[in-house]
This record gives structure tokens, sequence and C-alpha cells, in this order.
């Protein structure tokens, strides 16, 4: 077994969440217990199951790093999978902002479980986009692909969200936080090597948030 760090970093990947404290919660454990994995040097195994059975993880990629993420399921899923739209000439920028012209949609079917994986209800409403950069990782990567919920405000988001928002014509991925009473918001990067950068909507009106980011996959 790998070093156990390295394992929690990889069932938080898997389970789209970035805290203890989110990884605790989606297993139904306490952040002490995790703590205490990372000091006995052990995993219980019914964590590991449970992370692996949640959406088909390849449980040696769990534990080594090595193979594929998912076991053999499909992801994508052509003859009883979800229809959403996938934009290959969109990318959201894990950066500086990524400038995007093209964005007739191409027609792709999702297999349902990731949809509901993700706790997306209205597929209506889910897009496919591409990540651009390296500001998101180790969550989000360059080359992977953003399962996005198209939402209409602001006030559909909560702290903490990753969301997909557009800043005069540039589309950024990036964690969000609202400053309370003074309508100003906070683009955060989980690479450290990138600046918050803070955004005045009493000043800037050419931003939109566009979606919140549901989860991710890639394709080999």
């Amino acid at each position: 077994m790998n070093d156990i760090r390295d394992i929690i970093v990889r069932m938080k990947q898997a389970l789209n969440v970035t805290t203890n404290k989110e990884l605790a919660e989606k297993l139904g454990t306490s952040i002490s217990n995790i703590d205490n994995w990372k000091k006995r040097k052990t995993i219980p195994e019914k964590y590991l199951l449970l992370v692996s059975q949640m959406n088909g993880i390849n449980k040696n990629w769990l534990l080594t790093g090595e193979g594929e993420m998912y076991n053999n399921t499909q992801i994508i899923d052509e003859e009883k999978g979800i229809e959403v739209n996938y934009y290959p000439d969109v990318y959201s920028a894990a950066g500086y902002g990524a400038v995007n012209t093209l964005i007739e949609p191409k027609k792709i079917k999702l297999a349902e479980f990731i949809l509901k994986f993700f706790g997306i209800k209205n597929y209506k409403n889910v897009d496919i986009i591409n990540v651009l950069g390296d500001s998101m990782e180790p969550v989000f990567n360059n080359g992977d692909l953003a399962i996005v919920e198209r939402i209409n405000s602001l006030d559909e988001i909560k702290n903490g969200d990753t969301v997909i928002i557009n800043i005069d014509g540039d589309v950024y991925i990036k964690k969000v936080e609202k400053i309370p009473f003074e309508n100003k918001l906070i683009l955060k990067s989980n690479n450290s090597l990138y600046k918050d950068i803070i955004i005045d909507l009493n000043e800037h009106k050419n931003i939109k948030i566009v979606a919140v980011v549901k989860g991710k996959f890639r394709l080999i």
C-alpha cells in the first residue's frame, strides 16, 4: 500500500472533494478518524471499498495510483446514456483565463450513474467543457473534462463551490467565496502558486457565473 496521505488524496479526487471535512461527510465518518488513519498508517477496508463502489473506482488505482482511475464501467454510453452538450472548443482556464470563440456543442451520452453520483438532478442543464492549465491541481488537471451544471443566478452557489465564471469573455474554473455585505467575490485556486482574484460586483459588470462544477473525468 502506498503512503496513506497519497491514498487520501486519491480518495478526495475520486469523490470530487478537497478537504478532510468534505471527505469525512461523504464517507459518513469524522475528521478525527481520518487523522487517525495517518497516525496508524492504515485505512479501514470498508472505506476503501465504499469509495471504490460509489463510482466504479479502480481499487488498485486508489491504493497505488497506477492504472486507470475507473473500472471498466463506460463513462460514455452511446446506447443508454444521457445526452448532454460537450463544447470541444470551450476551455475553462485553471489559471489566468481562456478566450473562447467557438461555442458550438456536440452531443454525447454520459452513463447515468456518473450524473447521479455527482448529485445532478436536472440532466438538461449539464454541459461538458475542457480544463486548461494547472491552477486547480491536484483536483482538476490540465486536460480533464469538467461536468458542469448551468445556473441562473449567484444565489444558487455557496461558498467553496467550484464554478465556471466568465469575466470579460475569459472563462475560468475557480473556487468561489462570497464576501458578506460587500458584494464581492474571491476566486481561489487550489494551486498555491496562484493568487486570489477579488471581484467587486459593483464595479465589474461584465461577469457571470455560468455553472457549478459537479465533477470531472478524463478520456484515456
